[in-house]
This record gives C-alpha cells, structure tokens and sequence, in this order.
C-alpha cells in the first residue's frame, strides 16, 4: 500500500446464536450505522442474508420531499454481487451532495440463526495527507479519522 494509506480490509463474523427466540426485541447483529470512509465496497456470501439499508434522514427526492421515511430494505447478497456503500468522509467531501446511507445487519430467523453469516468489508479512504475540503471545514483525511475516532471514546 502506499504511504499514507488508511484503507482497512476487515473480515466479519457473525457467529451462530443457539437460542434466538432468547434475544430481546431491538438487538442487533451490527446496529444501525454509517461508515467513516469515503467508499465500502460489502462482499457478502450467497445464501447469508441480513444487510439492510435505509435512505440517509437528509435525504431528499427529486421532488424536494424529504425521502427518509423510505424504511429499511434487504441487501441480500446476488451472485458476483458487490455492496456499496457511501461514507462519511465522501458526503463531507461532496459538500453533502453525496449522502452516506445508513445500514444494519438484523439478527436472524431462526433458521438463519443455526449458522454463521460472513462478509469482507473494504473500507476506501483518502490517504493521511489528502486534504478533504469542504464548506464545513478543511483538514486531512488523517484529521477527520482521528476525530472520529476520538468521538468514540468522548465522555
């Protein structure tokens, strides 16, 4: 990778749960979220099913209405099917024209539950030293993650 490079390959696991009648209603396997990065592309297993994604709440139809209210859908994996996924670093470097879209990955039916669920995530990033301008605020791309994740542990 070159220098500077903050692109994560990361590999999940979902075990499997014996008892999913037990799981109290609201858990999730991954709770409702957006990624950091400026692109994640989601290679998902056939036959493993549990991504969901909803319309970003700022979104906005071409009819200027607001287009949050859409729900969640499945994103069940396709053959030679790739996920994609827009960041937060991307929407801000956009200047908000390109929103990060919100997912999840529910708990599984009972069915689903007696096995494991597995995908690989690519996170993409700017390098440390891209300067990612906004009307917001510029800073780097190494400022931006680091102030994530300092977010993360904010008293």
């Amino acid at each position: 990778l070159a220098q500077g490079s903050q692109c994560t390959l990361r590999m999940i696991h979902y075990p499997p749960i014996d008892a999913p009648e037990s799981v109290p209603a609201g858990h999730w396997r991954a709770g409702p979220h957006t990624d950091w990065c400026c692109v994640t592309l989601l290679f998902q297993r056939l036959g493993e099913a549990g991504l969901e994604c909803a319309p970003n709440p700022r979104a906005q139809t071409a009819t200027g209405c607001a287009a949050g209210g859409g729900g969640w859908l499945r994103v069940d994996p396709v053959p030679g099917g790739i996920c994609v996924n827009i960041g937060d670093m991307l929407m801000r470097w956009s200047n908000q024209t390109l929103l990060s879209n919100l997912h999840r990955v529910r708990m599984p039916t009972a069915d689903e539950a007696k096995r494991s669920r597995y995908s690989i995530a690519f996170f993409a990033q700017a390098d440390k030293d891209a300067l990612i301008q906004s009307d917001e605020h510029n800073m780097t791309a190494g400022e931006y993650i680091l102030g994530r994740i300092r977010s993360n542990f904010a008293q």
